[in-house]
């Protein structure tokens, strides 16, 4: 004869193993994802500035402002000191007391800096200056009258 009722005891499912498991994979996916929302929204990336289209209008303007530093056969050198920035220019025909010096870095836009260099001999200018990260920034050197430009990327290394 078969018997019907079965005498062994079945546990609830909440006491059993696989239960669990089916319902850990997908709630640890969206623990996950919302962990990774609240990181990415905490860390927004901030290599676009909020002026971008002003500055898009005046890059005719720089390519003049460059081309002119290019005639007049302006050349640079970057120095960073301990507690300095040095500029040495060659070619600079007027004289002038100071030089506009921007840097930014490439990624990090808290770093970006804007120097007014003061004329300490001929033809060389310094700031006090720390380099906070070494690495690639974009340097825009411009004269106080803004006939010339000078505007590329260099890799900075602190002392």
């Amino acid at each position: 004869m078969s018997n019907l009722h079965s005498t062994t005891p079945t546990t609830p499912w909440y006491k059993q193993f696989w239960p669990w498991f089916l319902i850990f994979l997908p709630l640890s996916a969206v623990v996950a994802g919302v962990i990774t929302f609240i990181i990415a929204q905490n860390n927004q990336p901030e290599l676009v500035s909020s002026n971008a289209y002003k500055e898009g209008l005046t890059i005719n303007i720089n390519k003049d402002l460059q081309a002119n530093a290019i005639k007049l056969g302006i050349k640079h050198k970057i120095i960073i000191g301990s507690s300095t920035l040095s500029l040495h220019l060659t070619g600079l025909k007027q004289t002038t007391e100071y030089i506009q010096l921007k840097l930014r870095h490439s990624t990090i836009s808290q770093h970006d800096k804007s120097l007014k260099l003061i004329k300490i001999s001929d033809n060389i200018f310094q700031a006090p200056f720390i380099l906070p990260i070494a690495g690639k920034w974009y340097i825009t050197i411009r004269n106080p009258s803004a006939s010339w430009e000078i505007s590329q990327s260099e890799q900075l290394t602190t002392p």
